[in-house]
């Protein structure tokens, strides 16, 4: 029976708008059964294949590997490089640079290395095939946050965070155990060539080269170095990535790219053209750059073509008899299906108990289990890790087959967990795109009578970045536009810890003195926020009494209402500040001026006319 055109175009659409970590999931798991229906053919060729020779050769000089080195040395370099550089964001940037917030899944992941090597071991101990614990020790972060897309998306966005925190810290682990435990044939004197690729790499750095191009060649002479030293390849890419320059965008920065853009938009030149370019690149680090850069590449390409290239398994009733009757199967099996879940689970609930305020509030234990359980997917470093901890080919087979079988199965009862979660979280919550609590003129700062106004806004927001400038041209222009047929309220989701909390409380310290939109507007004139000069600077500029402002701030007047909204923004899983809710629903479109009050003007001449209808519907 064929589908119709229709639905196969919903079915695509569907696809296309789904989460990015889903699709890229999708696509690793289609290059997983391509390599297991190409390896299972009747006189397949997937073997030899994956040994044919590549190279190039200059006079008498020549380089070649075989295919299958090429992947799992030169393009898992650049996996590993692109792992590395999240790593260092999250450090730098991200959730791991505050440790109250990363502790918990930091120490999950420890665990989470530790425990299920431990398994293994004891479950393979005298059998020969105790060198492989390092296949347990990883979790495929592309596999896991896929499966969460597609099975989690009713949970909390917290959850996501505390699974990249986890999965980065597992990818350290994962990364030191190749480092240390599966180096063979040292050779140290090409290392003197990745010595000075490095060198070069740090003294563009130093120089503040923000040209990416400039960092190529030295990286190539590194990756190049650790190939020829024994030094396992893929390290050079963690090595590069380790010193590329890293850093905030900077205000001053986009306000620069913003003239030249402006400057090309009055003369679009050649030359202006490529100063916006050049401007706009050079606020935005080398590091954010080569991230993003890579990451198509990775998803779609390097990933699946590892798969296709390490997971063809030669799948036969007598292979999968000789696997499932060995303790190195078993091992694998045991050690990421259950240790994963145990080391996972328990860490994270022995934590909690001790730091209460470490663990998000809106993530509870039975959603740790879930995501605990999806860890287990090995996959992608597990059958890396298959390749150097084993040589007799029959060893590879079923070691091999364990990461295969223990991928499914931790995919199966994760998908079973978060099944059960998700229908409690729909009774729980039936409708996550309708404001949680109605507009309340007593409790949140109000412009406009809520008795009159036709439609209300309710914009949860936050004070301290320097991308909300446009908030007080878009709220003056809806006062302007609409008048008194919209009421408009603003309620905190301070998202930039802690200076975001500390903001949020400066603006209700100016709620007594009656000039909270005042204090918001010179707040946002401010911004980033960096350091309290800045927000005393603020209440200066709205006209507060200082000396009863620095009182109220001291003793945290309004952090209640602070609190309450940051608990129902959570609830709403709300992630995005500003989020705005027109006439009581979540509006999803562009966040500027134009865009939000296009949907104002929408919701009010709907409410209007639904008003008339009732209006006419009464008369006699």
């Amino acid at each position: 029976m064929n589908t119709p055109p229709a639905e196969r175009r919903s079915a695509f659409a569907r696809l296309r708008n789904s989460p990015h970590a889903l699709r890229s999931a999708l696509v690793l798991f289609a290059g997983t059964i391509i390599a297991l229906v190409w390896a299972n053919l009747p006189d397949s060729n997937y073997e030899e294949f994956w040994h044919l020779p590549l190279g190039f050769g200059i006079g008498s000089f020549t380089f070649d590997l075989d295919l299958l080195h090429w992947v799992n040395d030169a393009l898992m370099a650049l996996f590993f490089a692109h792992v590395t550089l999240e790593v260092r964001r999250e450090l730098e940037l991200g959730e791991l640079r505050d440790w109250r917030r990363a502790s918990v899944p930091l120490v999950a992941a420890v665990a989470g290395l530790i425990v299920p090597a431990l398994l293994y071991v004891a479950v393979t101990w005298g059998s020969g095939s105790v060198g492989g614990w390092g296949v347990v020790v990883s979790t495929d972060t592309a596999f896991v946050l896929g499966m969460l897309a597609l099975v989690g998306r009713a949970m909390p966005p917290a959850l996501r965070v505390f699974l990249v925190t986890l999965a980065v810290a597992d990818d350290v682990g994962a990364l030191a155990v190749i480092a240390f435990a599966y180096t063979d044939d040292f050779t140290p004197a090409p290392l003197l060539l990745a010595a000075v690729g490095l060198g070069v790499i740090a003294l563009l750095r130093f120089a503040r080269v923000w040209r990416g191009v400039a960092y190529l060649v030295p990286s190539v002479l590194v990756w190049v170095g650790f190939l020829l030293s024994g030094v396992h390849a893929t390290l050079a890419g963690v090595a590069i990535a380790v010193l590329l320059p890293i850093f905030a965008t900077r205000f001053d920065d986009i306000r620069r790219a913003q003239d030249h853009v402006r400057a090309f938009q009055m003369a679009p030149t050649a030359g202006y053209a490529r100063t916006a370019e050049n401007s706009l690149a050079r606020a935005v680090s080398i590091n954010d750059r080569a991230y993003n850069t890579l990451t198509p590449y990775v998803s779609w390409f390097i990933l699946p073509i590892f798969a296709l290239a390490n997971a063809g398994v030669r799948i036969t009733p007598d292979s999968l008899q000789d696997a499932f009757t060995s303790r190195l199967t078993w091992g694998i099996i045991i050690g990421l299906v259950l240790g994963k879940t145990v080391a996972i689970t328990g860490a994270t609930w022995i934590m909690a108990r001790l730091r209460p305020d470490a663990l998000s509030p809106s993530l509870r234990m039975s959603q740790i289990l879930g995501v605990s359980l999806l860890s287990g997917m090995g996959f992608t470093i597990s059958l890396f890790v298959v390749e150097l901890a084993f040589d007799d080919p029959i060893d590879v087979s079923r070691a091999q087959i364990g990461v295969l079988a223990a991928t499914v199965l931790a995919a199966a009862l994760g998908a079973i967990a978060f099944s059960v979660l998700n229908n409690r979280e729909r009774r729980r919550f039936p409708d996550r795109d309708r404001l949680l609590r109605p507009l309340d003129p007593d409790r949140d700062p109000v412009l406009g009578d809520p008795s009159t106004a036709v439609i209300t806004v309710v914009e949860y927001g936050n004070h301290t970045t320097p991308f909300l400038a446009g908030s007080t041209e878009m709220r003056q222009e809806m006062v302007g536009r609409f008048g008194g047929d919209v009421c408009h309220a603003f309620r905190h989701l301070p998202l930039e810890e802690p200076l975001g909390r500390s903001t949020a409380l400066a603006a209700e310290a100016a709620v007594p003195q009656g000039r909270f939109w005042e204090m918001r507007d010179a707040l946002l004139a401010q911004a980033p926020i960096r350091n309290d000069r800045q927000i005393r600077r603020a209440a200066a500029a709205a006209g507060l009494n200082l000396r009863r402002f620095e009182h109220d701030w001291m003793r945290m007047i309004g952090s209640e209402r602070v609190d309450q909204d940051i608990d129902e923004a959570r609830a709403m899983h709300l992630t995005q500040a500003p989020t705005f809710f027109i006439d009581g629903r979540r509006y999803t479109g562009a966040i500027d001026p134009d865009s939000v009050n296009s949907a104002v003007a929408q919701a009010l001449a709907a409410a209007q006319a639904a008003a008339a209808t009732v209006d006419r519907a009464r008369r006699p």
